[in-house]
């Protein structure tokens, strides 16, 4: 976590759990970490990492999604791309107690924070570039865009289904609608071969990692864990297409034991 959030937190002593406290279980290993191939259309353009893990303020608990990407090859010399997003969340309640996004696309960079009091139902969105806070009313539930995607594994959207969510990014609150279509089998290759998802398409007119404008499909697997397996984007010059390449951490189910990597982890 940087400094420049730490700052803008306040006092944490009511929020969070003390780190001695049992730890709360999910319906996601926290330690999981899934790693993305990113495609420019034929071309393998870049990279990107999620992960989930317990972090540490003085003596409480925090949950920490964070999610980076970079452009690489050819196309970083060309037009550098690097992306970073990190929530914090409350343990107890899942709800964001900081959203931090940076981002840089050649020579455009942005750097915001965003703070949330649940208890008294406002947001604080400040451009650490511009210097320009805004405050803006959030709802009971309001979740930013990393703690929501982590959110939907709970309850799984089921095939035929349409759910409206309310999101907050780029300073404001969206409105989020996820269409579910029809369960298909996706091979998405080594280690992991076929496997059965659910082909969604959310619709919503914010700013998301590397896409911008354009038509998106995400492929979600059909099991308990609800990996992200794929996302495909129509964009106005290509298609962009990310790809699970592997999931890494804790567990028992057939996305750590078919990994090589977690293999040679073990002791």
């Amino acid at each position: 976590v940087s400094t420049q959030v730490l700052a803008r937190l306040g006092d944490l002593t009511e929020r969070g759990i003390p780190w001695d406290a049992p730890v709360p279980e999910y319906w996601f290993p926290v330690g999981e970490v899934a790693k993305y191939d990113i495609h420019w259309g034929v071309f393998t353009v870049g990279e990107a990492t999620a992960t989930a893990q317990w972090l540490r303020i003085g003596d409480r608990r925090f949950l920490a999604l964070t999610m980076t990407a970079e452009s690489n090859g050819i196309v970083e010399m060309l037009y550098p791309v690097a992306e970073y997003m990190q929530t914090i969340l409350d343990p107890a309640t899942f709800l964001p107690i900081c959203f931090e996004k940076q981002s840089s696309e050649g020579r455009h960079k942005t750097w915001d924070i965003t703070t949330f009091d649940h208890a008294r139902r406002t947001g604080r969105w400040e451009s650490l570039l511009r210097l320009n806070p805004e405050e803006f009313p959030i709802d009971p539930d309001t979740r930013d865009l990393m703690g929501l995607m982590y959110w939907i594994r709970k309850d799984p959207v089921k095939a035929g289904e349409t759910r409206t969510y309310r999101v907050m990014t780029d300073e404001k609150l969206y409105e989020l609608i996820l269409e579910a279509g029809q369960k298909e089998t996706l091979d998405i290759g080594k280690p992991y071969g076929k496997v059965a998802t659910l082909k969604m398409e959310p619709k919503g007119k914010f700013n998301g990692l590397f896409v911008r404008k354009g038509r998106m499909f995400v492929w979600v697997s059909d099991d308990a864990r609800c990996t992200l397996c794929r996302v495909t984007a129509s964009v106005p010059v290509a298609s962009i297409k990310v790809l699970l390449r592997s999931i890494e951490g804790p567990g028992t189910d057939g996305w750590i034991t078919r990994n090589p990597a977690n293999q040679k982890a073990q002791p």
